[in-house]
């Protein structure tokens, strides 16, 4: 309770600021703790976390530092050396310069940018690229990552955990875009919707790590016994066994916060608490203007995601100038984009292109099927050909994870013979299903039914969203599947549980991998607390699925981004799409 009062009067305290430029704001020091102080300049004096400050006495420089956290009137810094600190401590009359991102004159205008599937902003949902685009700016949870990647709170001012007990303090002045205040019933009852979700997701299955979430899932309780609400601004959360990537997954979006039922959801059926709220939705787009009382506003009036069905099209948009900004996680670069007024890039992804096969196929059983795969498929002919150089060749069969000495990509038809001539049954047809959430993988769908097909096996192509497939028909009907794999981290058990957990088949995967070694280690993984071992279980696990792989992971995709020269301030982001948190329109002065 001592974090929370102080941090209440932090939020509070409030002092007069020296005045500034466009480029950087004046401010004092309120408030020192080791290694840290706290300024009475925040996110309504355009202060965001990542920017650097400078600390003068008698107008000479003493240090230098970056901004942890700010809130709408206080911000905090990174820790500082503590050599450093103590020089500073007994100083008065300190003077402090942050450095702004984005002058204050440059706030305001708007932009437009495509995105190229339905959009589901529920968090028990988002899974794709653009969902988690969109779903950055409207929600916000209890914790974020900040510019350097850390995970920081954020509407919880600050937390504290104690062996299998997380508390979260929700900050005072949390609100959602209806107005009402972030309080712990919603955390509950966020958590509470991730659990009865009819599948979980990559992002979501975190929630089974939570002490009762399971017996809730299966409506053998009738609350979550983990979650203890201590006020109404204070929660705990207590998981069943030591969950080291537990935080991982809390910062992503399965961990946004949603106000539990009871108030009118003005512009739309979703309402967050991020910097952007809904202003219009319709099935063709979906306008988001700044939630100008939260602390870190956004710099933009407003953001307008318009739907098209190819990049190709966006492409001929943002040639016309009806577009500002493309972001495709995949997709080969638009051809035919020749405005000088422009950027682009390419950025590496952790993501995965997967193409899964079914365990409980008989043909399937022992791998010899998927190991032919893997040495059939010619990766550097999808990425070079139907991806147009957007990819590269995964290091291991963890999607993102480390180095992989141990894997052989190269096409060997000799070995594809052989693994094909050892199946007894092999069937003559077999069914591939085709994540319709991505429409790059038709592509790369043809390319596999085409190599299937040199060797004698039909290929029935269908194309679904794979995230409603009924659990009970995965089974039965799925012979292949090929689908994105998308972590929420690079941590082992973000890249490697939700893709071959059996307790997941039929929800974050379809692959029905039942190998009990492998299960063991896979959830040793998941409670193992000390990094070298965690990182040796992760070894082993690569090996072993290099060796009998239930699924074969094709290429991992690159994030291309094609923007206007004076859009600044976004952030590409490993997890494979774009951070817009910050992006802001450079004006002319």
């Amino acid at each position: 309770m001592k974090k929370y009062l102080v941090l209440m009067i932090l939020l509070c305290a409030r002092g007069l600021l020296i005045a500034g430029t466009q480029d950087f704001v004046k401010c004092n020091i309120i408030y020192m703790k080791p290694n840290v102080l706290y300024f009475n300049a925040g996110g309504s004096d355009g202060v965001a976390p990542g920017e650097s400050f400078e600390i003068f006495y008698d107008e000479r420089l003493v240090t230098t530092g970056r901004i942890a956290w700010a809130d709408e009137n206080v911000s905090r810094s990174e820790e500082l050396d503590s050599t450093v600190f103590a020089e500073i401590y007994f100083c008065d009359d300190l003077e402090v310069k942050i450095n702004l991102f984005v002058p204050q004159a440059n706030r305001g205008g708007f932009i437009n940018i495509p995105y190229f599937s339905d959009l589901n902003l529920e968090p028990s949902a988002i899974n794709t690229a653009d969902e988690k685009m969109v779903g950055r700016l409207i929600h916000r949870g209890l914790l974020t990552r900040d510019e350097n990647g850390d995970i920081v709170p954020d509407l919880a001012g600050a937390y504290e955990v104690r062996a299998l007990t997380y508390t979260f303090y929700i900050r005072p002045d949390a609100r959602f875009h209806s107005g009402k205040p972030v309080e712990a019933t919603d955390v509950a009852y966020s958590l509470e919707q991730l659990a009865l979700s009819p599948k979980l997701t990559a992002a979501s299955c975190f929630i089974l790590g939570i002490k009762g979430a399971e017996e809730f899932r299966h409506r053998m309780r009738n609350e979550i016994s983990g979650l203890f609400l201590i006020n109404k601004k204070t929660i705990s959360i207590t998981l069943k066994n030591p969950f080291p990537a537990f935080e991982e997954y809390l910062a992503g979006p399965a961990g946004y916060i949603i106000p539990r039922p009871g108030l009118a959801t003005p512009g739309g059926s979703i309402v967050g608490a991020g910097i952007y709220k809904i202003k219009w939705r319709n099935p063709d787009g979906l306008t988001l203007g700044a939630y100008a009382s939260d602390a870190a506003a956004g710099f933009l009036d407003s953001i307008r995601f318009v739907r098209f069905t190819s990049v190709e099209e966006a492409a001929l948009a943002f040639e016309l100038g009806r577009l500002d900004l493309i972001s495709v996680l995949g997709s080969p670069p638009p051809k035919f984009i020749s405005r000088e007024e422009h950027s682009s890039m390419l950025t590496k992804s952790f993501c995965s292109v997967v193409l899964g096969v079914n365990g409980r196929r008989d043909f399937q059983r022992n791998q010899a099927f998927s190991r032919a795969l893997s040495f059939m498929l010619d990766r550097e002919t999808i990425i070079r050909v139907i991806l147009g150089g957007s990819a590269r060749i995964p290091e291991s069969p963890i999607p993102g994870f480390g180095s992989g000495s141990e894997m052989d990509f190269n096409l060997n038809p000799d070995s594809v013979d052989y693994y094909l001539n050892s199946i007894e049954k092999l069937p003559s047809a077999v069914t591939l299903y085709i994540s319709s959430r991505y429409p790059m993988l038709e592509n790369v769908a043809r390319y596999v039914a085409g190599q299937l097909r040199n060797k004698g096996i039909r290929v029935e192509e269908k194309r679904t969203d794979l995230s409603f497939f009924e659990q009970i028909d995965a089974g039965s009907r799925i012979d292949l599947y090929l689908d994105y794999v998308n972590p929420v981290s690079d941590d082992p058990d973000c890249l490697i549980f939700p893709l071959y957990s059996i307790i997941l088949s039929g929800q974050t995967n379809f692959l029905y991998y039942d190998d009990d070694a492998f299960q063991t280690f896979l959830d040793k993984l998941r409670i193992e607390t000390d990094l070298d071992r965690r990182n040796g279980i992760a070894h082993g696990l690569a090996q072993s699925l290099a060796k009998d792989p239930p699924a074969v992971i094709l290429c991992q995709p690159h994030l291309t981004t094609i923007v206007k020269a004076d859009i600044s301030g976004f952030r590409p982001l490993e997890e494979g799409f774009l951070d817009l948190r910050g992006t802001y329109i450079e004006f002319e002065r």
